[in-house]
C-alpha cells in the first residue's frame, strides 16, 4: 500500500514547492518569434543570438516587461546610451550582469535598439 508517513509530507512539501517555483521561474516573458524581428539588437535581446543572454524571461520579448522584470518602456527613455550600455553590463539590483556575455558589437547592437524602441 502506498500510504504517506509523517516523514515523507516535509519531502513531499519540498518537491512540491521547487517544482512550482521552477516552473514559475522559467515562464515569466515570451519570446518574439524570430520572423517577427528584423533588428539584430532585438534578436539578442530575445536570446536568438547568444544562449546565455535572454533578456525577454525577465522583460518580454517586446521589453514591456514582466512580473519578473520592469517595464523598459518607462526608465530607458530617461537613459543615455552609456547608461542603458553600463545597466546591460553591471545589472543593478536583482538583474544578472551581462558582462563578458556579449562582444561590443552586440552590447551596441543591444543598446540601439532599446535605445531606438523606447525613445
Amino acid at each position: 500500500m502506498n500510504e504517506m508517513t509523517p516523514g515523507m509530507l516535509p519531502r513531499f512539501a519540498l518537491a512540491a514547492t521547487l517544482a512550482l517555483s521552477l516552473a514559475l521561474l522559467s515562464c515569466a516573458g515570451k519570446q518574439t518569434p524570430r520572423d517577427q524581428i528584423t533588428d539584430p539588437g532585438e534578436l539578442i535581446f530575445n536570446g536568438l543570438v547568444v544562449a546565455e543572454v535572454e533578456c525577454y524571461k525577465c522583460h518580454g520579448g517586446d521589453g514591456l516587461g514582466t512580473w519578473r522584470g520592469d517595464n523598459l518602456a518607462e526608465g530607458v527613455p530617461k537613459m543615455t546610451e552609456a547608461a542603458i550600455t553600463r545597466t546591460i553590463l553591471e545589472g543593478p539590483g536583482l538583474m544578472p550582469s551581462f558582462k563578458g556575455k556579449l562582444d561590443d558589437a552586440q552590447l551596441a547592437a543591444v543598446t540601439a535598439w532599446l535605445h531606438n524602441r523606447f525613445r
